[in-house]
């Protein structure tokens, strides 16, 4: 068997990680591994050789995925030209956590001013370097900074664009831009105003009708405000104790709410082996299947799957399950866990969460920096399933991810057992439920 390319990242390496998902490259060719705490990614090629460094390393992805040669440089002057951009994004991106952010910022807006891509007139392996670099700062920006920095903003927009082109980007949100400026903003619209408006060249003729009528509007508001500190007088004292009550039940529905916070380290997940399944007998839509989880005995599983799989597409394969909620009857029979599944964005492909051919039932699975020790079942009350789903999914590399946001930026923790990494066969961006 033919040796493939490897690369080894750190899980929150957002540059080379956004180019594995724009260039696609299929694990025949390249194998990946997302770690905590690398200082630098590393490939190794398929004679054994070692490349590290990120640029070294995006050069070398080009070349293995033996498309877009062109991001590399298309002349020897322009890969010259991409590499000092690169090495200038990874200095600008220890300057953006500097006190010398702004004036970095907008030095780089006004090299901007005259380019549409930071070199040449194509997209190189420099944009993707400068995107990741500003995402941070540009998602996290208050609309007047956006329009302040409006070559930046442009710039930004074009490549995290054009990089949606080529593939789904899961490793970070679009970010949305609203640029419309009021007209009473612009400088020059409120000059032709004072011109076409004598009043308005007057300013104090101007402050001086706002003030009459906000006496006037003040009038009938001072009257109200008397007529309603006498009836809170005359209000009977009984009634005082229903604002109590009320507040005591406020007081208390706001304790829990504080408590609801996503958990993922609390969900007893665990790699199943299906070892029966059968249609439930009062259900036409559901499975009845027994799974081994490493306990004395199988565990009663009850899921909505028939629309989607065949009983012997479930039979003896391994599977992902939730295993601490509480057990719950489905048309009469108890489920004592959930089978997790990847479901499309169009809602018309499910597949099962597939665990490494090395696991065996009962190993544990847990997202990378989310490894919790607590596994007792959950309450129900503090909603630990219900905020912790929505931030499921699988990534760009059909990983089953826990996606969560930092400073901004979108992180993904991948969901993964002793043997290895949790996967699904074909759908990216889809939901986990």
């Amino acid at each position: 068997m033919a040796k493939v390319a490897s690369i080894t990242l750190d899980q929150f390496d957002l540059t080379t990680g956004i180019l594995l998902e724009v260039l696609a490259i299929p694990s025949s060719k390249l194998t990946v591994t997302k770690k905590k705490d690398v200082a630098t990614p590393t490939a190794t090629l398929p004679n054994g050789a070692k490349v590290s460094g990120a640029a070294s390393v995006s050069k070398v992805l080009v070349s293995i995925a033996g498309v877009n040669a062109d991001w590399v440089g298309a002349s020897d002057a322009e890969k010259a030209l991409v590499d000092k951009q690169i090495e200038e994004a990874l200095s600008l991106h220890k300057t953006l956590g500097t006190d010398k952010k702004d004036a970095a910022l907008s030095a780089l807006d006004k090299t901007l001013s005259t380019k549409v891509f930071i070199v040449g007139t194509h997209l190189t392996l420099a944009d993707f370097f400068l995107y990741s670099t500003l995402y941070t700062s540009v998602a996290k920006a208050s609309k007047q900074t956006r329009i302040d920095l409006c070559n930046i903003t442009r710039y930004f927009d074009l490549i995290q664009n054009l990089a949606r082109e080529f593939a789904a980007i899961t490793l970070t949100d679009k970010v949305d831009f609203d640029l419309d400026v009021p007209a009473e903003d612009i400088p020059i619209l409120i000059e032709a105003k004072k011109k076409a408006d004598p009043v308005a060249k007057d300013g104090s003729k101007k402050e001086g009708a706002k003030k009459e009528k906000a006496a006037a509007a003040a009038a009938p508001a001072d009257k109200k405000a008397k007529e309603d500190k006498k009836n809170a007088k005359e209000a009977p004292a009984a009634s005082a104790s229903a604002p109590k009550e009320k507040k005591a039940k406020e007081a208390k529905a706001e304790v829990v709410e504080e408590n609801i916070k996503p958990e993922p380290e609390r969900l007893d997940l665990r790699v199943g082996l299906v070892t029966s399944v059968k249609k439930h007998p009062d259900a036409e839509s559901l499975y009845v299947e027994e799974i081994e989880v490493g306990e004395e005995k199988p565990r009663t599983v009850v899921s909505g799957l028939v629309k989607y799989m065949k009983e012997e597409d479930l039979l003896n394969r391994k599977v992902v399950l939730l295993c601490n909620l509480k057990p719950a009857k489905m048309r009469g029979i108890e489920s004592q866990a959930m089978v997790l599944a990847a479901t499309s964005v169009d809602g018309a492909t499910v597949e099962l969460l597939d665990a490494p051919a090395e696991s065996k039932a009962g190993d544990r699975c847990w997202f990378d920096s989310f490894r919790g020790t607590d596994f007792s079942q959950l309450n129900a009350k503090k909603k630990t399933w219900e905020t912790v789903q929505p931030k499921l999914k699988t990534d760009g590399f059909k990983q089953a991810v826990y996606s969560v946001a930092e400073a901004g930026v979108s992180y993904n923790n991948v969901l993964r057992c002793e043997a290895g990494e949790i996967t699904v066969k074909t759908v990216a961006g889809a939901s986990i439920k």
